[in-house]
């Protein structure tokens, strides 16, 4: 008899086991979602607060033009206006000194335009080299070549 209780329990025991079990997976997903959604709404509600805080920024801004005293200020520093009977001293503006007042000869090449670095290098690249036989190999030394100037070339 003790051997017939003991496999009841056993099987309650499993039974019970497996109904937990369910239970958890079953509950496991939507309680997943929840803690998401919640995580969710308070980092909208930060971003909501953030938001009206920025907006009460802006009101404040906006309401100060409507001061004269604001607008006066304004237009003296950035529009450099005068009350009438004030007395305007300008200062010259200092004269700019170049950084390097002898021209580099890549300098040149850098400041032509697009197009005529293009037509020189198409030019360029057409022309036999300078200073090398026909038939002669790695061993001969290149001459650099400079290619002609877009007006130059016949049309």
């Amino acid at each position: 008899m003790a051997g017939a209780r003991r496999t009841a329990l056993t099987t309650r025991m499993t039974l019970l086991v497996v109904v937990i079990c369910v239970l958890i997976l079953t509950l496991a997903y939507p309680l997943r979602l929840y803690l998401q959604q919640q995580s969710q709404l308070n980092g909208l509600a930060a971003q909501n607060a953030d938001q009206h805080k920025r907006v009460e920024a802006l009101k404040t801004a906006v309401a100060g033009y409507d001061d004269p005293e604001w607008t006066r200020d304004e237009a003296r520093t950035r529009l450099h206006f005068t009350q009438p009977g004030e007395t305007v001293y300008l200062a010259p503006a200092a004269a700019a000194v170049p950084s390097s007042p002898v021209p580099t000869p890549g300098a040149a090449a850098a400041e032509a335009p697009w197009f005529s670095r293009l037509w020189s290098d198409t030019v360029g690249a057409g022309a036999p080299s300078a200073g090398i036989a026909p038939g002669a190999g790695q061993a001969a030394s290149r001459q650099p070549v400079t290619a002609p100037s877009p007006s130059a070339t016949p049309r």
